[in-house]
């Protein structure tokens, strides 16, 4: 003692006999333990949180075209982009897409393909903003035609507007019997590729209906036309063809 006050010896504490690598292998344990216990927290998030709500592509979505609203399965929208649109609620679209097999109109498969010259594309357009086949018939296809009117299937009269000889193919086939009926123009880029008919008509005020099909269904003009008009007439909100 120095002065009355006690000397604390000044020393270092002796070392303890834990190894560097059993803290590391602690702090392992901790991390793998806190990992555990927030997996299992989660796990008993997930049991009470709600599922999002699966739509069958059978099940009817809502979509509007322009003025139009229709209700129609899922599966018949052509693009899955669209058909991912269409599961909002109050989709709208200024164009939709659509793909049905024939005769049936019911869907293909969700690529929109389906076996040749069984599947209709269908584009419902709220702004065309085009001529129609009709009002260039006189001043433009005739004209061009090489030829006179030939005889086609079931009534219709046919243009061929391709040159004689050409490897493409061009024609315009219409109904004689009335000023506004049917008609279509039909081309074929290669003598091995396929004939592919246009087919666009006014389906209400501010919507065109156009629709594409194999040149082989030519022949069955009068019910494929009749069908398809039936047909979104039946998916048209409103409609009284349901």
């Amino acid at each position: 003692m120095r002065g009355g006050l006690p000397v604390i010896p000044l020393s270092l504490p002796e070392p303890s006999n834990s190894k560097p690598r059993h803290f590391a292998w602690m702090s392992l344990a901790l991390c793998l333990l806190g990992a555990a216990l927030f997996v299992e927290k989660a796990r008993g998030l997930s049991e009470h949180w709600p599922a999002p709500r699966s739509i069958s592509p059978l099940e009817p979505v809502s979509a509007h075209v322009g003025p139009v609203q229709f209700a129609l399965p899922e599966n018949l929208i052509a693009t899955a982009y669209q058909r991912r649109l269409a599961r909002s609620p109050h989709a709208r679209f200024a164009t939709l897409r659509l793909a049905m097999a024939w005769p049936g109109l019911t869907a293909t498969d969700m690529s929109g393909q389906g076996p040749e010259g069984t599947t209709l594309l269908i584009d419902l357009d709220s702004s065309p903003g085009r001529e129609s086949l009709r009002a260039r018939l006189e001043p433009f296809y005739r004209r061009l035609a090489r030829g006179g009117e030939l005889a086609g299937p079931d009534g219709l009269k046919m243009l061929t507007l391709s040159p004689r000889g050409a490897e493409a193919t061009d024609l315009v086939a219409y109904d004689p019997s009335e000023p506004d009926g049917f008609i279509v123009r039909c081309r074929k880029g290669t003598p091995t590729g396929t004939a592919v008919c246009h087919r666009a008509f006014s389906f209400a005020a501010g919507l065109e209906l156009r629709y594409r099909f194999d040149q082989t269904l030519l022949p069955d003009w009068r019910r494929l036309d009749s069908a398809v008009k039936a047909r979104f007439e039946a998916l048209r909100v409103g409609s009284t063809a349901h």
